[in-house]
């Protein structure tokens, strides 16, 4: 039992990194960024602080000539580990405007800390910096792991998907990934739905705006054809299935980069971007080819032309067995810590798990968090809810 002075210095210590690590922009290149390096080099530093200087740095340079790190601690020498699985990377800010908190900055207001990635995924970092914190080696039952992971944002092909080739995670080790949940604790997601995004250019003509009828305006030609692709897809994949939440697959037009510069120019490239989140049992081979099928028949009317790149492209993997050792040793672990009973659910939002769910290894996403915050402005974690979830982690690794 955590005694009230023991909590209150846990709960300073989750402060004093959440003021190192946010102020450290660690945002994609994709997406506008410099990459994570900065951040990496500070959790580095934590750990050395607390007295764990064996980690090791996993180093890709992705396509755009960045390095994207990654951190990979194992303490212990039991046969099995239980691996937490963090991501560093966050997303851009947004509509600075619509923040009351500087971004970039921990702001503590009681028992909230604001700040973008403090949620998503900082709440995960500083849970896992936390575990390491307070470590007993001597009774441990499993090998406490702990990854901390570039690039979740934006695929990761530079972050997990690298890892899972070198040689760091057992067949038989258990996988948790703090980067979903609800504020009751009480959900374990052993499910998620496919992924795509794709990328849309739509070619017009480009002329002067007194003059449409020498123009192609893309800019109307992208409302017609998206309006057709948003009914196509959501006519020809209808289904549900009530483990998911939303339970049935979402199709949402999102980026949408600059065209002209001037309001009296007929733009003629548009570029649009539509995130697809399906559910597993249809496959994305199939939903292709229906865009294939439409932007054919779009041709047939318009004299825009519509090409597209797929920006990622992940086929959802089987979930993980309600009755494999994670799943049951978490809903363990969370009732003698809760007093309730968890539930499996299924998400559309991806994370690290589906990748060690593609290689055959069981992985769980839990956590308790405020469901509404990610990617939102005015981010925040809570702190109690780290404290909470740093004692069912403990059932978990510490020997009865």
């Amino acid at each position: 039992m955590i005694n009230a002075e023991e909590k209150s210095v846990d709960r300073e210590f989750i402060i004093e990194n959440a003021k190192r690590l946010i102020p450290i922009k660690s945002i994609s290149p994709e997406s506008g960024g410099d990459g994570e390096s900065r951040r990496a080099a500070e959790i580095c530093r934590i750990l050395d602080e607390l007295g764990y200087s064996d980690y090791k740095k996993y180093e890709t340079t992705d396509r755009n000539g960045v390095v994207r790190p990654s951190v990979i601690l194992k303490v212990g020498n039991r046969e099995k580990t239980l691996w937490i699985i963090s991501h560093i990377d966050t997303v851009p800010v947004g509509e600075i405007n619509l923040w009351k908190h500087k971004p970039f900055e921990a702001t503590v207001e009681g028992n909230r800390i604001y700040g973008r990635g403090s949620s998503d995924d900082g709440q995960a970092v500083f849970l896992s910096m936390l575990l390491l914190k307070n470590l007993k080696k001597e009774n441990l039952r499993y090998n406490l792991g702990l990854a901390f992971v570039a690039d979740e944002e934006v695929g990761s092909k530079y972050g997990i998907s690298f890892l899972l080739e070198k040689d760091i995670f057992g067949k038989d080790d258990l996988f948790l990934v703090p980067d979903a949940g609800t504020e009751d604790g009480l959900e374990i997601e052993i499910a998620e739905k496919s992924i795509l995004w794709i990328k849309f250019k739509i070619v017009g003509k480009q002329y002067h705006a007194s003059m449409p009828s020498e123009a192609i305006n893309a800019n109307r030609e992208t409302m017609k054809f998206i309006l057709q692709l948003d009914e196509m897809l959501h006519t020809r994949y209808p289904d549900t299935s009530d483990i998911f939440d939303p339970p049935y697959s979402t199709f949402e037009p999102t980026k949408h980069e600059k065209n002209v510069d001037n309001v009296n120019t007929i733009p003629g490239v548009e570029v649009q971007y539509v995130d697809c989140r399906i559910l597993p049992k249809y496959d994305l081979d199939y939903v292709i080819d229906d865009i294939d099928s439409l932007i054919k028949n779009f041709h047939k009317t318009s004299k825009a032309r519509v090409s597209y790149e797929l920006f990622q492209k992940e086929q959802a993997p089987f979930p993980t067995d309600e009755n494999s050792t994670v799943v049951k040793e978490l809903k363990d672990a969370i009732r003698k810590v809760k007093g309730k009973e968890p539930r499996v659910v299924g998400i559309g939002g991806g994370t690290c798990a589906a990748f060690f769910r593609r290689k055959g290894m069981d992985a769980a996403v839990w956590s308790t968090t405020v469901k509404e915050v990610a990617h939102q402005p005015d981010e925040y974690c809570i702190v109690d809810h780290i404290l909470g979830d740093q004692k069912v982690i403990e059932e978990m690794i510490y020997s009865s």
